[in-house]
Formats: structure tokens, C-alpha cells, sequence
């Protein structure tokens, strides 16, 4: 019994400690790109996407986090604290190619807004003209060709003229 009672005692600062603080010494890359993403200021840490990974962070590095979202699930994911945003994409044509796996890398929330990390607009433009070579050649150098100036955040549908 006195042995489980300071087995408890130790693991009550580490369970207060953040969780970033405690996944950075293996994922120090991916801890500091998240402090630069608008959730990270939001005092939200890794356990909040990835679940609270107690056997992962206490194994000798071999088990998996809790959850690691395969691309299709990341919409849910995100829908869960974002509804009105996961809806919109999940009307999207994106949303469909991406559940029916036929574009696994299709885009989907962390195309734009980052997994870890904030995503400038140049950076989301670049994302768009992967896929959109044709679009982005024609609008290449065009101050007012934003995606997002003529397609609907979320649903990326365009915009009727």
C-alpha cells in the first residue's frame, strides 16, 4: 500500500504538468511549431487532439499517442470543437473526395489552418495550386486571385458571380 501511495504522489505533478511540456523532449519539433498555432495561446495541448497518451508516455517509446488521426478523421476531429466549421466541410467536394478516400491527401483543416503549426496565406495558396496547377498559373502574380477572396471558407465552394 505505502508503495502505490507514493507511486500516486509522483504522478500527481506530472498529471498537472502540461502536456506540451511533457511530449517536447521526443517531439520537440512538433512543441514548437505548436506554439506559434492560435490553439497553443488558446491553453490547449497535445492531449486535446491527440488524447492524454498515458501508456504511450510512460512505455519505452514503442506504443502509439492515444489518437493520431488518419487523414478522414480529421474533420470529425476537429468538428468536435469547431461544429459550425465541420459542417461546412463536410459539405465540400473536398470533404467527399477525402471520406471516399479517393484523394487521401485531399485537403481538409490542416491544409489551411496547420496541425501543429499557424499556416500563413501564401503558404495556403501554394496548398491549392498543387492540385489546382491550371488555376494557379492563371492567376499567378495577381494581387486580387486569393482562393479564399472568391471560394466560401470551409466548404471552398465558388462564389457565385
Amino acid at each position: 500500500m505505502p508503495r502505490a501511495l507514493l507511486l500516486l504522489l509522483c504522478a500527481l505533478p506530472a498529471a498537472s504538468q502540461k502536456t506540451h511540456e511533457i511530449c517536447a523532449p521526443c517531439h520537440s519539433g512538433q512543441v514548437a511549431e505548436f506554439q506559434t498555432h492560435p490553439h497553443f495561446a488558446k491553453d490547449l495541448s497535445c492531449d486535446a487532439c491527440h488524447g492524454p497518451s498515458v501508456n504511450h508516455r510512460t512505455s519505452t517509446g514503442a506504443a502509439a499517442p492515444d489518437r493520431v488521426a488518419a487523414p478522414e478523421e480529421v474533420p470529425a476531429l476537429c468538428g468536435g470543437c469547431h461544429p459550425g466549421e465541420g459542417q461546412a466541410f463536410a459539405a465540400s467536394k473536398h470533404a467527399a473526395a477525402l471520406m471516399r478516400r479517393a484523394r487521401p491527401r485531399a485537403p481538409s483543416c490542416g491544409t489551411c489552418h496547420g496541425v501543429h503549426e499557424a499556416r500563413a496565406a501564401a503558404t495556403i495558396e501554394r496548398a491549392c495550386g498543387r492540385c489546382h496547377l491550371e488555376l494557379s498559373a492563371l492567376h499567378s502574380g495577381k494581387m486580387a486571385a486569393r482562393c479564399l477572396g472568391c471560394h466560401a471558407r470551409h466548404t471552398l465552394a465558388a462564389a457565385k458571380p
